[in-house]
């Protein structure tokens, strides 16, 4: 049995999308079952089994409400039923897992009784998955700056181990606190079995070989298309793009939209204006305050994990992060960036079909042509 635990923003949903792609020949070649779930449903879906560990855990996910919970309650004895009946190794993959507090690591470690249960961890370099981190955020509503979020990282980090690992509304530290992470799952699972997937960003297919690796099926790298293996499955918000999201997102609270009202035009906005755009300006970067912070964090985390012994599919130097400025460091957002990006937006959920008749019955056409 192998569970994929993420960390969030480690390229996680690729490496799903390529699964999913490759989940025939991965069983056929490799003996490893990637079970659907949500592509029975969803044929075009990036296949995850977060859902149904949401049946399993319910609220120790801090974002799953009760009802929720009970709504998904019977994903899970479904999934663990193809699990069961498979031969060989099953495979199961759900980001959310980094975040879960020992008592739950125990309970889903339980779900395996008598198997081995071996335990991959995705990583990437906190400079680069805690600025992608606040982006996905605000993309999903919330409105706290980037220089805030940061803010919120440093109190809470500075809580400490203990608050982290007992604390359920701590549970960024929890997934992004690499030795901490490994170790929490490592007193389950023993550390032998636990594997660290470094994603060095690109190229892309890297992290899936080392992935493959991991997994015990290097001889799959090369399963996947070039298209799917080298394709981007999540392209997050430019610096620009999440300034113009995080303003529409404090009007979209002050005019009393629902949740599912904002996320809709933001999807609208982000699928039809603002993604498609050739030049849409730079990635978020941490704020230069934060810079030292996030590297004396890396610093403590890698030797965290040095001391777990586990093993490392990848070089750990790429998880370093610069205290000094980088070519990535972005100015303050130009006025006119915003207004190039909230033009494609309003574009985006315009309707020409909506203006026309009333030009046509003014007469405005006939008197602007006239005027040409």
């Amino acid at each position: 049995m192998i569970l994929h635990i993420g960390q969030q923003k480690s390229g996680t949903t690729y490496l799903q999308e390529v699964l999913g792609h490759v989940a025939g020949p991965l069983a056929e070649t490799a003996g490893i079952l990637y079970p659907a779930s949500i592509r029975e449903v969803l044929p075009d879906a990036v296949e995850s089994h977060e859902r149904a560990t949401s049946g399993l855990l319910g609220t120790e996910y801090p974002w799953i409400s009760a009802e929720r919970a009970a709504d998904e309650r019977a994903k899970w004895p479904r999934l663990m039923a193809r699990v069961r009946a498979w031969p060989g190794t099953a495979l199961l993959s759900a980001e959310a897992l980094s975040t879960i507090r020992s008592p739950a690591v125990a309970r889903v470690a339980a779900e395996f009784a008598g198997a081995e249960v071996a335990v991959v961890v995705t990583t990437r370099s906190l400079d680069r998955s805690l600025p992608s981190l606040w982006q996905q955020h605000v993309r999903n509503g919330r409105v706290s700056t980037v220089g805030e979020f940061f803010d919120l990282l440093a109190r809470q980090r500075d809580r400490g181990p203990a608050a982290i690992e007992r604390e359920h509304g701590l549970h960024l530290w929890r997934a992004f606190a690499l030795g901490g992470l490994v170790r929490r799952w490592a007193a389950q699972v023993g550390p032998e079995r636990v594997r660290v997937v470094v994603n060095p960003g690109s190229p892309p297919d890297l992290l899936w070989r080392r992935f493959a690796t991991a997994i015990g099926a290097r001889h799959c790298a090369d399963l996947p298309s070039d298209d799917v293996r080298t394709h981007r499955a999540h392209r997050g918000l430019t610096h620009v793009e999440a300034e113009l999201v995080l303003a529409l997102n404090r009007a979209i609270g002050e005019a009393g939209w629902s949740r599912y009202e904002g996320r809709a035009i933001r999807e609208e906005i982000l699928q039809h204006g603002l993604l498609p755009r050739t030049d849409r300006g730079p990635r978020v970067a941490v704020p230069m305050p934060a810079r030292k912070r996030v590297a004396a964090w890396a610093e403590e985390d890698l030797a965290d994990l040095r001391a777990t012994g586990v093993r490392v599919v990848g070089n750990l130097d790429e998880l370093q992060c610069s205290a000094e400025p980088q070519d990535v460091d972005q100015p303050p957002v130009a006025p006119e960036e915003v207004a190039q990006a909230a033009a494609a937006a309003i574009m985006a959920v315009a309707s020409r079909d909506r203006y026309a008749p009333a030009l046509r019955r003014r007469g405005w056409r006939a008197r602007l042509g006239s005027r040409a």
